[in-house]
């Protein structure tokens, strides 16, 4: 069995790495899990331990979807918290403006994802980038402040042309993503 999701792969993007080394260095106090941003991803569907038999079925349904949209581009420019302002649980990096291609085609896999028996989200797709995950908060009242400091603006820009089947594989210094499979998005914007 692999442990598998499928996400749209985003380059090497400087200005996120270097809001997350900031935010690293302003918050080094807390108990937080700050993600590698070396080689960040937005994720569509995470799918979870698969057997090897509906691996070929997921190949085969995403490559009749993916290639039906065409490619567009991402710019993540806001931060956002998931949880409340008293218990945060992750600092994200999202869009002010997301592509209804985007939208369309997050839809159309959960679809295909339903089709051949894989459990649907139970939550509404938010496309983001996660920063940080929080485990517990020292200093709340400092931890705000920097959140609310953060500029507003693009950290991450993209064309997205394919998406990726991942197998990630779980290590102690943490997760090694291969990629499995790309999908060609159709070459027209």
């Amino acid at each position: 069995m692999k442990r598998l999701f499928l996400a749209i792969p985003l380059g090497k993007q400087m200005p996120f790495i270097d809001l997350s080394n900031t935010l690293q260095k302003q918050l080094h106090f807390e108990r937080i899990n700050w993600v590698n941003q070396q080689n960040p991803h937005l994720t569509l569907k995470f799918i979870g331990y698969t057997h090897s038999d509906d691996i070929s079925k997921i190949i085969e349904k995403m490559n009749e979807i993916i290639p039906q949209y065409s490619r567009f581009e991402l710019r993540f420019d806001k931060t956002g918290i998931f949880g409340s302002r008293y218990a945060p649980r992750v600092l994200w990096l999202g869009m002010n403006e997301i592509p209804e291609t985007l939208l369309r085609l997050s839809d159309a896999v959960l679809d295909a994802f339903d089709a051949i028996g894989f459990a649907h989200d139970s939550q509404n797709f938010v496309p983001h980038l996660t920063i940080c995950r929080i485990k517990n908060l020292v200093d709340k009242v400092h931890f705000r402040k920097v959140v609310e400091a953060i500029e507003q603006k693009i950290y991450v820009q993209e064309s997205v042309t394919k998406i990726t089947l991942f197998e990630s594989i779980l290590r102690s210094e943490g997760a090694i993503h291969k990629a499995i499979r790309s999908f060609d998005l159709k070459n027209s914007y």
